[in-house]
């Protein structure tokens, strides 16, 4: 293989230019260091990444590297083959970059958008979710769950209508408080209220109407 590819002069320049073939030996910051691929030193020991070169050279990579005498700069344009296949990054301008290992994709930015005119959908055997704060706006939302399993610190909701319908619902609290501004109304087939210690009812007018039997049992009653 000839290592040189194209060389020429820059017009008004006496700096030769030269498309090369290496081998990225290290990385000090911006700059790789490279050997040329006939073992003889380049035009010189490094190069910066070029913006065309999108994917991240790694040590033991074959690149192409325009080449220029000192002190011009000389810039690695693109990678042409990979010393590690199952990894790779995709470094895009803006801070921006996609990162391959092993079947997986990671994508790394700053802010993250997506818009869609129809539809977005997501679908996998699992899926994750993580971070400081989240908010979700939808006109309508609609969830089917299999099972829900949920920690929360603290819940608040705010709602003008809520309407539940549950096989059997079950509900343990430590303390439970509740205000009702206007009616509260409970209608059961059958109501029974157990109570360890003491049970107090407070109202203003209260009215206990039965079609069948009334019946008070207790070691002392007192009325009036």
């Amino acid at each position: 293989m000839n290592p040189t590819l194209v060389q020429m002069t820059r017009p008004g320049s006496d700096y030769a230019v030269a498309m090369i073939y290496a081998t990225v030996t290290g990385r000090a910051g911006p700059w790789f260091f490279i050997q040329r691929a006939d073992a003889t030193p380049p035009c010189a020991p490094r190069a910066l990444r070029a913006d065309s070169c999108l994917i991240e050279p790694a040590c033991g990579d074959t690149v192409l590297v325009c080449a220029a005498d000192a002190p011009a700069s000389s810039y690695i344009v693109a990678v042409l083959v990979r010393a590690v296949h199952a990894s790779a990054a995709l470094v895009l301008p803006g801070d921006v970059s996609l990162h391959t290992e092993a079947g997986a994709l990671r994508v790394e930015a700053a802010r993250i958008d997506l818009h869609a005119s129809r539809r977005v959908e997501l679908e996998a055997p699992e899926i994750g979710l993580s971070g400081l704060r989240g908010e979700i706006r939808f006109a309508r939302f609609d969830a089917a769950i299999q099972q829900l399993h949920a920690g929360v610190g603290t819940v608040r909701t705010f709602a003008h209508k809520v309407t539940h319908t549950v096989g059997r619902l079950i509900v343990r609290a430590r303390d439970s408080l509740r205000w009702v501004d206007d009616t509260d109304e409970t209608r059961a087939g059958r109501v029974r209220m157990q109570v360890d210690e003491r049970f107090h009812l407070s109202a203003r007018h209260a009215t206990v109407l039965a079609e069948g039997q009334v019946k008070i049992d207790a070691s002392k009653i007192d009325l009036g």
